[in-house]
């Protein structure tokens, strides 16, 4: 691994780490500010487009209630892999556990983010959340409903 690639894994999960501190807070504007707009979700056959932070936020607060629901109280997020695509842009794969109050883990998943560098940082523009949606529908208490 290059010392670029070192240093770009490094911010990468240090995006990851301050990500997670915001889910796990319930913090919607905190959450979205990990984002650059717009920017796209796909789910399914879906690809949802925010244009803008307040409607991103729309969405992750109705995402934030969800997980206060299912008594999501800890994240676990590890980064499983990173591509640097240019010199302001690059892919990860991360792997996610969500665990209730009680230390219980109730859900995991893989998901992958396409992220930019801007003068803010890194910046999330895609996620694909197909294995967060599959994850909860094993569970049965899938997403949305």
């Amino acid at each position: 691994m290059t010392p670029t690639a070192i240093g770009l894994n490094d911010q990468l999960s240090a995006w990851c780490s301050s990500y997670i501190d915001a889910f796990e807070a319930f913090d919607v504007s905190a959450i979205g500010a990990h984002w650059a707009f717009p920017a796209m979700i796909a789910s399914g056959d879906r690809q949802i487009v925010f244009k803008d932070v307040e409607s991103f936020n729309r969405n992750t607060a109705t995402l934030v209630g969800f997980y206060k629901e299912q008594d999501v109280a800890r994240v676990d997020r590890v980064v499983t892999g990173v591509l640097q695509m240019t010199e302001k842009t690059a892919a990860m794969q991360v792997q996610d556990r969500m665990f209730t109050s009680s230390g219980s883990m109730i859900v995991e998943w893989v998901s992958a983010y396409v992220l930019r560098s801007g003068t803010q940082g890194w910046r999330a523009v895609f996620a694909d959340a197909n294995g967060e949606v599959s994850a909860w529908a094993e569970r049965g208490t899938p997403l949305g409903s």
